[in-house]
């Protein structure tokens, strides 16, 4: 098990971009909703320091969050303070901008704000702003707000967005990523990434495949149109790193989907979340409930297969964005599925439909990940959630990681299109992930990145195989290997 994992080597290398991460788990933050990328920076600011936070910490950190962070309950008392008082107010929340059209205005459409936290929408903001972050108009950004109720111009009032400084790291150099890499040892990297999931990599229950596949769940932000399946009992911890790791990362749990919510919206025009997301989790997919099944899969099946999507009356909306589904599942006395056949038998019927698993490029075995425990906590130092959320999306962008990948790769006459695709793109995302220097052996390339890439698709695989006799015409087992 790795026990070298060197605090001075990550300090020294990244410097600001690091952090303790027995800072976030002493401070309370996240117990109050506050998404650990943003939570970490505020750590930062305010109190920044090693080791778990002293009382004096906690005290500067709690007056802090009581001033800035509002409740859903605080929405009459700041709509006080700006209308009957005059005052401007500040506030840390998540800021969304949408521009609303209206087809019988002969005026320019002005861009307005929401908050989602206090229910304000139509909010006024700036052009100005919009135009220096419009990162905003996509999933939003969480920042310091500026409110201030004003006239407009034709004699309506409402509140104004007048100062807004975001709070997320908004760009990152690869090169210099990719030259940081280059002075860590792969043991010594992958323990770093583990950690700053928020995981203890010194951990004895996570062995090296426990830690690949924990790893697995950030291969949806490295790759664009990267769909994968999760199945795992409940406690290990499925949504934990999507949830906090960055704002274009959704999570829907359990209960009603609508076509609207994911694809587009008939009566506002609104984008769906397949739209405007760069991640979309579904999780506790067992609970989840369509109206109308066909609606969903349909059109779900379409984009799964191309990267696009339409609803009647609309023009076909491309996308990049991943999708992932995570389901809990019952285990035997031995730890391993109870239904071995078939995982998604305890699952939504339409689950289970062949044409749609095929689309998706693995199955991660979660029942061989360790149920959490609070000392499988990351207590030691770790780059900061916000810059590492926007280091594995901007990986997405490079395509030399999938030239090395078809390169290196071989598969046997009998691999579908889809196994083959499905793998290059599973071994492209754990490349970006353990290799971003791109300097790694073939037997490392083997090792890290083309064995669990196999393994994840042969899972889907087993799965054909098991529910449909024509894929038993192919091959069960998948074959493929350097070259």
């Amino acid at each position: 098990m790795t026990s070298n994992y060197n605090n001075d080597l990550i300090t020294q290398i990244f410097q600001s971009l690091s952090i303790d991460k027995k800072r976030l788990p002493s401070s309370g933050l996240t117990t109050l909703g506050i998404p650990s990328f943003v939570a970490e920076w505020l750590l930062d600011k305010i109190v920044p320091g090693m080791g778990v936070l002293d009382n004096l910490e906690l005290d500067k950190i709690n007056s802090f969050v009581q001033k800035a962070f509002p409740r859903k309950d605080d929405q009459e008392v700041i709509k006080f303070k700006l209308i009957q008082q005059g005052e401007s107010h500040k506030l840390i929340a998540l800021l969304q901008v949408r521009i609303k059209l209206d087809q019988n205005s002969k005026q320019i459409p002005e861009p307005l704000a929401n908050i989602p936290v206090l229910n304000f929408s139509e909010c006024e903001i700036s052009s100005d702003i919009v135009e220096r972050y419009q990162m905003l108009l996509r999933q939003g950004v969480w920042g310091k707000i500026t409110l201030r109720y004003k006239n407009t111009i034709n004699g309506n009032s409402k509140i104004s967005i007048i100062d807004f400084d975001p709070f997320q790291c908004s760009e990152v150099n690869l090169k210099t990523y990719a030259e940081h890499r280059s002075q860590f040892t792969t043991e010594q990297w992958r323990d770093l990434m583990f950690c700053s999931m928020g995981f203890n990599p010194n951990h004895p229950s996570y062995n090296y495949r426990a830690k690949t596949w924990i790893l697995t769940r950030l291969l949806p932000l490295v790759e664009s149109n990267y769909h994968l399946i999760e199945l795992a009992p409940k406690g290990t911890g499925k949504s934990f790193v999507y949830e906090n790791i960055n704002n274009k990362v959704s999570v829907i749990s359990g209960g009603k989907i609508t076509p609207s919510q994911l694809f587009i919206n008939g009566k506002t025009k609104e984008v769906g979340l397949l739209g405007r997301y760069d991640v979309v989790v579904l999780d506790e997919i067992q609970s989840l409930t369509f109206d109308n099944p066909d609606e969903i899969i349909g059109p779900l099946k379409t984009y799964l297969a191309n990267g696009r999507y339409n609803r009647s009356g609309f023009a076909d909306i491309a996308s990049d964005c991943s999708l992932v589904l995570l389901g809990n599942i019952e285990l035997d006395e031995y730890q391993r599925p109870k239904d071995k056949y078939n995982l998604m038998a305890k699952l939504p019927k339409f689950f289970s439909e062949t044409a749609f698993l095929d689309r998706f490029a693995g199955i991660l075995p979660g029942w061989e990940i360790p149920k959490f425990q609070r000392d499988m906590i990351a207590n030691q130092i770790g780059l900061k959630m916000d810059f590492f959320g926007e280091a594995l999306l901007s990986l997405r962008k490079d395509g030399s990681f999938y030239q090395y990948v078809q390169q290196h790769t071989q598969f046997d006459d009998h691999t579908t299109i889809r196994d083959q695709q499905a793998i290059l793109k599973t071994a492209s995302g754990f490349l970006k992930l353990l290799y971003p220097h791109l300097q790694l052996t073939l037997q490392d390339y083997q090792r890290d990145c083309l064995e669990p890439a196999r393994e994840l698709r042969q899972q889907i695989r087993n799965l054909l195989y098991n529910l449909d006799d024509e894929f038993k015409q192919s091959e069960k087992d998948i074959y493929v290997d350097i070259k």
